[in-house]
């Protein structure tokens, strides 16, 4: 319906748009500068109200992002890597007043680099993000000598955006340092990339070049709330990412009636001669195939799983003719059963790999992911740590990387979880202990401060006792005799800033535990008052920070 007072014509409509979009009045402003500088530095408040930044030239957009951009006092700074845009003469844009528009500032350092990595409650052999908020794992993959990890990123503030999710990419050797690079995916006309694989295509399946590095993800759309399934692949060796012209490649929403079809998990599957996607849609997992990577077609679904799947075969300890392939969801409930490439049968009851909640009740570990194209044929995985840094400019972690095997234990065939054997690179200083009680172990643990620690332990259990550990004061683990029946055990302790990694008798059972901030000289610690083992042998290591 049109005024009668004002024909709007489409040219109208555009010049006004444009005049609301520009003009410099309480609820928007407008600053112009020519980009010089690596980084854009944005101050935030953690009490202000969530602004849409916009960055544009030439009449261009070039960025969107929210922000709680500082109206007062600022709580950390975010950066902005816009180094795509050297000498070019660009506007930023928000609904805010001049003067918190003039605090953003070019450098070519971010704010706070010179504290970075140091900071009072980061994590110190765990990864995390520079700034900003980070959650699922993506696409963990091992590519021309490199490990690649990506995840669900949202560089802008301390709680997630879905609509405005990118992908962070960072680069190891070695699994344990990392380097995080530029985001390897960010917003596009089909919406926020979401979670999904990578892949590297060895014979060109998908026609984009030998051994290129594709990227198969879950596209979002804030407006329609659709979820998609896209594409994007690199031929520089995962620097650059470009979309595949013709996404998406699935759009099952009106089929099947659901919003919810994400988090693709990708493999090539060699006994079939094709790709695999292992697809969350509505009420569990659907199985596609795929021989060119482009068009795909569903063959089998299961129920009763939730969201980001992974799926891998291994072979079963002591067994190495028998292999079993294991499916699990975001959480850490798996299933072990059979494959034949377009079907997955289940052959045990759902089970669990990994126990924790956070100070949420949230488990700990979520939406993990494990490597594909890794050398060895070893299977390891990366997980979201759901545990929050207070008074930190980041949130949310990596927990450490496990490596995965199938073992036949006393309750049956199992997942079981161990820390990776490069761990010891990061071991520093070394104490050894033997034939110990709790009461002695306490004093040698005493004269050794508190900081991120590796322990290993053999404890004998009699009837009844109890193994209970503290650390900064803190009880983080308690086992009772329906956790631990009396015998020998085995603990091997990952102790870093916010959160326990705890691994009994050979991975059987991966506990996790968010460790509260304090600050005092009580390092570990057995609750020897009441309870305590026989420790037949103990092994401490101090560990080396992963950022120096």
């Amino acid at each position: 319906m049109h005024s009668p007072f004002f024909l709007v014509t489409p040219l109208s409509r555009h010049l006004l748009l444009l005049c609301l979009l520009f003009t410099s009045n309480s609820y928007g402003q407008l600053r112009q500068m020519q980009i010089s500088h690596h980084y854009l530095n944005i101050p935030v408040g953690a009490k202000a109200r969530m602004k849409l930044i916009e960055l544009r030239a030439g009449g261009k957009l070039l960025r969107e992002f929210p922000v709680q951009l500082a109206e007062d006092s600022i709580s950390y700074w975010i950066y902005i890597d816009v180094s795509e845009f050297q000498q070019q003469q660009i506007s930023i844009v928000a609904p805010a007043k001049q003067y918190c528009l003039e605090r953003i500032y070019q450098d070519d350092k971010i704010n706070g680099f010179d504290s970075l990595y140091k900071e009072k409650n980061r994590p110190q052999f765990h990864f995390t993000v520079k700034r900003g908020w980070s959650n699922d794992i993506n696409g963990p993959v091992f590519f021309q000598g490199q490990y690649h990890l990506f995840w669900q990123a949202f560089p802008f503030g301390l709680s997630w955006n879905t609509g405005f999710m990118y992908w962070g990419h960072a680069v190891s050797k070695d699994l344990l340092h990392w380097e995080e690079l530029a985001p390897a995916l960010m917003l596009d006309s089909l919406g926020s990339p979401w979670s999904g694989t990578a892949v590297v295509d060895h014979q060109n399946d998908g026609g984009w070049g030998r051994d290129a590095l594709v990227l198969f993800y879950c596209c979002y759309d804030r407006i329609s709330f659709k979820q998609v399934q896209c594409i994007a692949y690199s031929i520089d060796g995962g620097k650059t990412f470009h979309r595949y012209q013709q996404n998406p490649i699935i759009d099952s929403n009106w089929e099947l009636e659901s919003n919810d079809t994400r988090d693709p998990k990708v493999f090539w599957h060699e006994p079939s001669h094709h790709w695999v996607m292992v697809l969350f849609e509505k009420d569990g997992m659907s199985f596609y195939s795929s021989t060119d990577m482009r068009k795909w077609n569903r063959e089998s679904h299961i129920k009763d799983l939730y969201e980001c799947p992974d799926f891998f075969e291994l072979p079963v300890e002591g067994h190495p003719d028998l292999h079993k392939w294991v499916l699990h969801g975001g959480s850490s409930e798996y299933y072990i059963g059979s494959f034949d490439g377009r079907k997955f049968l289940p052959e045990t009851e759902k089970l669990i790999y990994a126990e924790g909640k956070n100070d949420n009740d949230e488990d700990i570990l979520y939406a993990a992911q494990s490597f594909e194209n890794m050398p060895g044929q070893r299977r390891v995985q990366m997980a979201w740590g759901r545990i929050t840094h207070p008074g930190m400019p980041f949130t949310q972690m990596v927990l450490f990387p496990t490596e995965f095997s199938l073992k036949m234990t006393s309750r049956g065939l199992r997942l079981v979880a161990n820390p990776i054997r490069e761990i010891a690179t990061l071991h520093q200083q070394s104490y050894h202990w033997q034939q110990l009680s709790a009461i002695q172990a306490n004093e040698k643990l005493s004269s050794i401060k508190p900081g991120p620690v590796h322990v290993r332990m053999k404890i004998a259990l009699s009837s009844g006792q109890v193994c209970a550990l503290r650390y900064q004061g803190n009880e983080f683990l308690r086992l009772l005799p329906k956790d631990l029946p009396e015998g020998i055990h085995f603990l091997d302790i990952l102790i870093d800033k916010t959160v326990a990694e705890i691994f009994i008798d050979h991975g059987e059972r991966y506990l996790l535990r968010q460790l509260p901030a304090s600050f005092n000289n009580k390092g570990l610690e057995f609750d020897s008052a009441v309870y305590g083992p026989d420790i037949q042998e103990l092994e401490l290591f101090t560990m080396q920070s992963i950022w120096q």
